[in-house]
Order: C-alpha cells, then sequence, then structure tokens
C-alpha cells in the first residue's frame, strides 16, 4: 500500500515540476494562477515575502502551539481516564468512552471547519481553546458515566475546531495551521512540519500531570464500582480541572497577549481589501518593517455569497483534475487508515502496558504512566526530524511520509514479539516517535 500511494505521488511530483511549478511547504494555493491579475491572495503572499519572518510569526507560532498542546492533552487524557473512570462506574464497555470523543471530534471538526470560512479565522481559533477548557474542567464534577460522555464530546467537539482536519480555503488543513501558513513567508513553511512536534509535548505534560495523581488518588487495580468510591477516585478528577485550567490560562495568553489579526488572505478571498491591507501593514509593523500596503495594489473583485452551495462547490473543487483527484483520494485513505490505527494504538496504550506489564515486569500502575511519559518525551523528537527530511530536494514530503510510515509499521508490528520490559519501551517510544513523525508530514 505504501509503495502505491508512494508511485502515484512520484507520478504527481513529476507532472508538477513539468507543467505547474508545485506549490512550497507553508504556501496555499489558490485554484487562480499566481500570476493572475484576479488573485488577490498572491498579491498577499508576495506582501508577506516582502514583510519576511519577524517577531509576529514567531508570536503566532506560539499561540498556534498552544492549540497544539491543548488538541493532545484531549487526546492524551482519555487513554488516562478511561481505565480509572471505569472502576468507580463499571460500565459495560468502558472503551466506548473514545468513541464519545472521537464522535465529537468529528462533528466539531465539519462544522467549525465550515464556520472558519464564513466568520473567520480568528474568533473560531479564539473559541475553541476556550471551549476545551470549559467542559474539559467541567467533565471532572460527572457523577454517571453517561454524564462523562457527554462532557468528553462536547469537549472534543470545541476540539475538533482547533487542530483537526478542516475545510478551508479550498485545502483540507488545520486551524491553527491555516492560520500560521497565511502569514507565514514560503522558505520557512517546514515550521508547518516541526510545530507538531508539540503534539509530543502534550502528551508528555498530560503524562506527568497524571503519573503522580493516578497512583496517589485513584483505586487500585483490580478495583469494581462496589470497592471504588469517588472520594478514593479523585485522580482523574484533578487530572481532568487542572488541564482545564491550563487549556483556560493558554487561551487567555493567546487571546490577550500574543494576539493575532485576522487572516489577510481569508480577508481578501472575501473582498475586504480595507481590512486585508490594514492587517498586512500590522504584521509589518509589529516585525518593524517599512513595508507600507496600500489598497490599490489590491484588485476589487465581486463578493462571493457563502451558503450551502457554495460550500459544496468547494469541496466539489477538491476534486478537478486527475491529479487533484488522486492526491485527494491519496491524502483521505492516509487519514482514514490513520483514524483507525491511532485509537486503536493510543487509546487502548494504558491497557495493553498494564496487562503486558504482569508478563514483562511488575505490572504496577507506576511503571505505566511512566513508561507512557517517556515514550511521549520521545515522540516530541518525530516531527522536529521530518521538518528537516521534508527539505531536503530528493526526499520531499512524499518519500519522508512513505520512510515514516514503514518505520512505524515495523515497530508496531515488532511491539506484538516483544519479550523483555526494556524492549516494550524502546519498542513503544519509537512507535510514538514514528508515529508523530509521519503526522507532522500530513499536517505540514
Amino acid at each position: 500500500m505504501s509503495n502505491t500511494i508512494s508511485k502515484s505521488m512520484d507520478s504527481e511530483k513529476k507532472y508538477e515540476l513539468t507543467n505547474t511549478p508545485s506549490c512550497l511547504e507553508g504556501e496555499i494555493c489558490d485554484h487562480t494562477p499566481a500570476n493572475s491579475p484576479g488573485s488577490n491572495e498572491a498579491l498577499i503572499q508576495d506582501a508577506i515575502e516582502a514583510i519576511g519572518m519577524g517577531r509576529y510569526q514567531w508570536k503566532l507560532m506560539a499561540s498556534c502551539g498552544f492549540g497544539f498542546i491543548a488538541d493532545q492533552m484531549l487526546l492524551a487524557s482519555i487513554s488516562l481516564v478511561m481505565p480509572q473512570a471505569s472502576k468507580e462506574f463499571s460500565p459495560q464497555y468502558a472503551t466506548l468512552l473514545s468513541a464519545a470523543q472521537y464522535a465529537g471530534l468529528a462533528v466539531g471538526a465539519v462544522f467549525f471547519g465550515f464556520v472558519s470560512d464564513l466568520i473567520g479565522r480568528r474568533l473560531t481559533w479564539q473559541v475553541s481553546i476556550f471551549g476545551v477548557s470549559i467542559f474539559t474542567a467541567a467533565g471532572a464534577g460527572s457523577s454517571t458515566w453517561a454524564t462523562l460522555n457527554v462532557f468528553i464530546g462536547i469537549a472534543a467537539f470545541f476540539g475538533g475546531g482547533n487542530s483537526f482536519e478542516q475545510l478551508a480555503d479550498e485545502n483540507l488543513v488545520a486551524i491553527d495551521l491555516t492560520v500560521f501558513a497565511e502569514c507565514l513567508p514560503r522558505r520557512w513553511g517546514f515550521l508547518l512540519t516541526g510545530l507538531v512536534c508539540l503534539w509530543g509535548l502534550g502528551s508528555a505534560i498530560t503524562g506527568l500531570i497524571a503519573w503522580p495523581l493516578v497512583v496517589n488518588f485513584c483505586c487500585p487495580q483490580n478495583a469494581t464500582s462496589a470497592t471504588c468510591s469517588k472520594a478514593d477516585n479523585m485522580g482523574w478528577r484533578y487530572l481532568y480541572i487542572i488541564l482545564g485550567v491550563f487549556c483556560l490560562l493558554m487561551s487567555i495568553l493567546r487571546t490577550f497577549v500574543l494576539g493575532m489579526s485576522e487572516s489577510p488572505k481569508w480577508l481578501a478571498s472575501q473582498g475586504n481589501r480595507e481590512e486585508a491591507v490594514v492587517s498586512i501593514n500590522t504584521i509589518s509593523r509589529v516585525n518593524k518593517s517599512a513595508y507600507t500596503m496600500s489598497i490599490d495594489q489590491l484588485h476589487e473583485r465581486p463578493t462571493e455569497s457563502k451558503n450551502l452551495k457554495s460550500a459544496f462547490n468547494m469541496v466539489i473543487n477538491l476534486f478537478r483534475g486527475n491529479q487533484q483527484v488522486r492526491s485527494m483520494i491519496c491524502l483521505i485513505f492516509i487519514w482514514l487508515l490513520v483514524g483507525i490505527a491511532y485509537p486503536v494504538y493510543q487509546v487502548f496504550l494504558t491497557y495493553y502496558l498494564e496487562a503486558n506489564g504482569v508478563r514483562l515486569g511488575d505490572g504496577s500502575v507506576y511503571k505505566t504512566y511512566r513508561d507512557f511519559c517517556i515514550s511521549a518525551v520521545v515522540s516530541i523528537f518525530g516531527p522536529i526530524l521530518s521538518s528537516y527530511l521534508v527539505e531536503i530536494h530528493f526526499l520531499g514530503r512524499r518519500r519522508s511520509i512513505t520512510f515514516m510510515a514503514w518505520g512505524c509499521s515495523i515497530c508496531a508490528g515488532s511491539f506484538t514479539a516483544v519479550k523483555t520490559e526494556a524492549q516494550s519501551l524502546a519498542l513503544s517510544c519509537m512507535i510514538n516517535f514514528f508515529l508523530n513523525a509521519m503526522y507532522a508530514v500530513i499536517y505540514g
């Protein structure tokens, strides 16, 4: 399968090089040719190139990084909370809690994706992480398993609007990366790939917070609702409260301290030339650049009405032309397989480590969460390697993703045959390393 996708992508790369210039990493491509007099987005990009990389982009990168951290906290926490909360509530199917989360993520991704095109990036960007913080903390007060599922689903709904794949600017990208990419000079595009390292940081932070809380404030292994009371099982609740407060602080920092202007490319695509010019000049001023844009540099064009029909046409545009259709099919197929593999591995990892620990070690909760934290820290470095590899001409994004996918597959297959506790930990670390490295290339 990997070879088929790689060959398809390689032929696409050859087509791009011989027929049209391929988009650089970080460039938001327009269906209108870059040299077309109607392409205001191309003129905005030229302005960003003239301004260059500076303080505004670095602050924006930090703000987007908060989104990645919050997103991964939400995902990592479910695998840490689920085993502990199930002791207290004794549900028939404990692992279905992850289904509530992914259902919320799916609905949120579609909803916020279209909303970001209708009302802009800035408000959607700010509301998403705020919603995650409120409903994550609220989940700590759950008195029943059904209530916990509801709060997890709502928090995930807002999480879907933060760092999950969205439909924006006729590209399947994430809102955080869209905001960052639309203000980024082309040659700095590798930062889009490297930014994903913060997923590993989010997992590590969540694991380090959960580790002492679960060990000291949760019911022992093999406990049931008959022997595990709320008072004896407060650890996972403390975790959700701390994560909620942490996300709230990040939302306040990125809204009131770091801040951002509305995306100039989005404004230009809406026909708001005056606001787009103001946004560009704000970026220039923050970067202490001498560049100034005037409204005369942008072409006046009619504003398209945003409705269900235009949204449908936007989706259709993703599948126009043989090369585009093939690329979209490959990307959708990759994300489909990732969507299956990720929860099967990540959500059930603590269950596997705990169960496997009985055979490979002492099976203690302490070692289970220790191993989780170690593998999370190792995963930080995968996207950093990817950000370097995608800049190598021979590898690019296509061969880099193939290399990372094979690495992840080999380590995952080997994981089923481990004989010692050290082997289990080492392969768990390598799986997370290659997994995040592969994600980084896809998102970038």
